[in-house]
């Protein structure tokens, strides 16, 4: 069998061309619109963002006032706090002498006695330097054992005891130095 082609080649060239373009033009237009459609979705969404952002930043604004206030109240306790803590200082050095008085003369036998009491206060703690006589050996060590043992009483150190002798019987004289820290009580 045979075929004839009667269409003239120049007009299948055309219909091709116009084909191509028609391709061409439906692919800018696919182009086009999705870009558009993109376009419009990250503008839509910018707004959206903004939106957002602007009714968060008038929270903000709101809660910011609310965050002052708490932060001036906070300034305020801390200023009672100081202030508290300031006389909480003072009254806690204030009985300090009247404390270890009591706390010294407490388990002292009566065989012990001083001959001079020198203290000196650093912070919430006291050194003392004392010189006692005492006319018993044991009354002075179980005095000095509970100087030791003490809970107010640290760094107890007693220099060279010397004896002597008196009218009474034998005296014996040292040299103590302690540390004392007043105990809180509750």
């Amino acid at each position: 069998m045979i075929k004839i082609n009667l269409i003239p080649p120049e007009y299948i060239e055309r219909i091709n061309r116009k084909a191509v373009i028609a391709k061409a033009v439906l692919a800018g237009v696919l182009v086009v619109a999705t870009l558009v459609v993109a376009s419009l979705w990250h503008i839509t969404r910018a707004k959206t963002i903004e939106s957002a952002l602007t009714k968060r930043q008038a929270e903000f604004k709101l809660l910011q006032k609310d965050v002052d206030q708490v932060k001036a109240i906070e300034a305020q306790i801390a200023e009672v706090q100081r202030y508290l803590d300031s006389i909480g200082r003072i009254n806690r050095g204030r009985f300090i002498y009247t404390n270890f008085l009591q706390d010294l003369t407490n388990d002292l036998p009566a065989t012990i006695w001083f001959t001079n009491v020198g203290t000196s206060l650093t912070g919430d703690s006291m050194k003392v330097d004392m010189a006692v006589n005492s006319n018993s050996a044991y009354d002075l060590a179980y005095w000095i054992n509970s100087l030791e043992t003490a809970g107010p009483y640290s760094e107890v150190g007693v220099g060279s005891i010397s004896v002597s002798e008196t009218e009474e019987g034998k005296r014996f004289t040292a040299p103590i130095t302690v540390k004392y820290a007043q105990q809180v009580k509750k």
